[in-house]
């Protein structure tokens, strides 16, 4: 779900703020694991609409989870596009990522 601006939803901004930080590996972890578990249901349907039609200078996705640090998987420190399919293949290793 996009707001008005084509920014993600709070709820998403805060999924991916609170998880996927500089896209830690252990955070990014976690929300595989949650996804799993069944909690955040939306999170896919919401985490596709944000990469294929939100706004595309990317504001929203520095803004909820920084630039990739160091420590980061190599494919994450590559740009914004990169570091977006590098968590969809993570969080959903089954499925090809959403194009914008």
């Amino acid at each position: 779900m996009l707001g008005e601006n084509g920014v993600p939803s709070l709820r998403l901004r805060q999924i991916l703020r609170t998880y996927c930080h500089q896209l830690d590996p252990l955070g990014v972890a976690d929300l595989r694991a949650s996804l799993a578990a069944g909690k955040y249901p939306w999170l896919h349907d919401e985490l596709t609409a944000a990469l294929t039609t939100s706004s595309p200078d990317g504001a929203w996705w520095l803004e909820s989870v920084g630039a990739a640090a160091e420590s980061s998987p190599a494919p994450a420190r590559l740009g914004t596009a990169a570091a977006q399919r590098y968590l969809w293949h993570t969080l959903f290793p089954a499925e090809s990522a959403p194009v914008r």
